[in-house]
């Protein structure tokens, strides 16, 4: 029931991740010919969302910011500061990519992780979940309208790397402490390496004092603002620290699958906003995705197939 109750909660934040990259999205857009790089105003955007996420954790659940040990914040900060260099890869990309397509590159993270884990701790994955993946690959691959590789696609590849390693480093921590300890740490860190980032490439292009103004007059937008609260609510504050919270309590390689509906959430809200438009690729590559799903929970639902389910990291400590 605990490992059924966490794969809910991760769905959960699969879906807040997908609202996030059209929000994202039209913050880029809308930043474009503001004067500013298009990779300084993505280093600002993390800068500015991610402290936000930390305060509003912090009222909403302060024993996260007080209770943790000096070794749960500095194993949160190195959590972060991994997530982080990929999500400034991830934001940079998709300045000259689609939602739809961010979401299906971020996506081979989930492919990622899996190999790595079996790579360099040899653990088992299960026959039908490594079905599933592939199924849900295929999916993500059919979202795909081409495959024309740009800067936007090479960058948010990297960023799937990084996102897969920062998968197995929580996965390990989770193991050994309170996994929910290690939010606070994790925001505070992304943020300092974002605006530690920012700052050095605003020195270097229009200097810091204009980008603090530039900054300031972005954030007295009204649809930006509302854009960067919304992104420090649902996938920041929420959804990073449910994913810290459960991530560890299922197997990896059934978590890379939740995550693989990433893309299927991002097109979605694509397609309602208007960034995308609804195609027989949207739609069976959705399904693929779903049925890909339905594959890595197979080994839980049928008696005879119990002995093919991965172990799970606390079953595994």
């Amino acid at each position: 029931m605990k490992a059924s109750h966490a794969s809910w909660m991760l769905l959960a934040v699969t879906a807040l991740w997908g609202l996030s990259f059209s929000w994202t999205y039209s913050w880029l857009q809308a930043t474009r010919d503001s004067g500013q790089s298009q990779l300084l105003s993505s280093l600002t955007l993390i800068a500015l969302r991610m402290p936000l996420a930390l305060l509003l954790l912090s009222m909403w659940q302060p024993g996260l910011v007080r209770n943790p040990t000096r070794y749960d914040h500095l194993g949160g900060a190195f959590l972060g500061s991994v997530f982080c260099l990929g999500f400034i890869l991830q934001t940079w990309g998709m300045t000259s990519t689609t939602p739809a397509l961010s979401g299906f590159f971020t996506a081979l993270c989930n492919a990622w992780a899996p190999l790595l884990a079996y790579l360099f701790y040899r653990q088992k994955v299960a026959p039908l979940t490594l079905l599933g993946l592939l199924v849900a690959l295929i999916g993500c691959a059919v979202l795909v309208n081409g495959w024309e590789f740009g800067r936007g696609e090479l960058l948010t590849i990297g960023a799937s790397i990084l996102f897969a390693f920062q998968m197995l480093i929580l996965d390990r921590l989770g193991r050994t402490r309170n996994p929910s300890h290690l939010s606070a740490g994790f925001f505070l860190s992304t943020c300092l390496v974002a605006l530690v980032f920012a700052v050095v490439l605003a020195n270097f292009e229009t200097g810091v004092a204009d980008w603090l103004r530039w900054t300031w007059a972005m954030v007295g937008r009204g649809d930006l603002l509302l854009i960067l609260l919304a992104l420090a609510v649902f996938p920041s504050a929420l959804a990073f620290h449910w994913m810290n919270t459960y991530q560890p309590q299922v197997p990896v390689s059934r978590a890379a699958v939740i995550y693989l509906l990433e893309p299927v959430f991002a097109a979605a809200v694509s397609l309602w906003i208007g960034h995308e438009e609804l195609t027989q690729r949207l739609l069976f590559g959705g399904l693929l995705i779903l049925l890909g799903n339905v594959l890595v929970e197979l080994p839980r639902w049928l008696p005879r197939a119990r002995r093919w389910e991965s172990t799970t990291p606390r079953e595994a400590a």
